[in-house]
This record gives structure tokens, C-alpha cells and sequence, in this order.
């Protein structure tokens, strides 16, 4: 069974990755009184962004391709790169 901490931490990571700004003021204000550390936050929040980053690279070369139109981006991240993402 996760920890309130560890709970509330995925949650903050989940509400960035849905752009939910009411939900992250909220599970901000959990977070803090379970003593989840600024740097913590700020970490959590880089990799939310990378993860959705990614995923919006990944459907924007899927319709490509579906189209029949070369991928203009590369993925910042898994696809066997040894780049830092989620």
C-alpha cells in the first residue's frame, strides 16, 4: 500500500501531464503539508512535462505517417535513444 506522500506525488505528476492547474493547486497544498520538498516538486514537474512531451511527439509523427508524410521531430526520449526522459 503507497505511502499519502507517494499518492499525492503521482497525483501532482498526473495533474500536470492533464494541464489541470486546479488540480495542482490543490494536490500542491497536500504535498507541502506532507512535507514534499520544492525540489521535489520542481523534479516531479520535469518529468510530467517530458512524458507528455514525448507523447505529443509521438502522435504528431504517428498522423504523419499515417499520412504518408515523414516525421518531422524526433523523440526526446525511449525509441532506443540513450536520451533522459520519463
Amino acid at each position: 500500500m503507497m505511502k499519502e506522500k507517494t499518492d499525492v506525488m503521482i497525483a501532482l505528476a498526473a495533474a500536470i501531464g492533464a494541464n489541470c492547474i486546479p488540480c495542482f493547486d490543490n494536490l500542491y497544498e497536500k504535498a507541502k503539508g506532507l512535507g514534499v520538498s520544492n525540489e521535489e516538486i520542481l523534479r516531479i514537474a520535469e518529468t510530467a512535462t517530458k512524458v507528455k512531451t514525448g507523447a505529443s511527439i509521438f502522435i504528431k509523427n504517428a498522423i504523419n505517417d499515417t499520412m504518408g508524410i515523414k516525421p518531422e521531430t524526433d523523440q526526446p526520449c525511449c525509441a532506443g535513444t540513450q536520451k533522459d526522459c520519463c
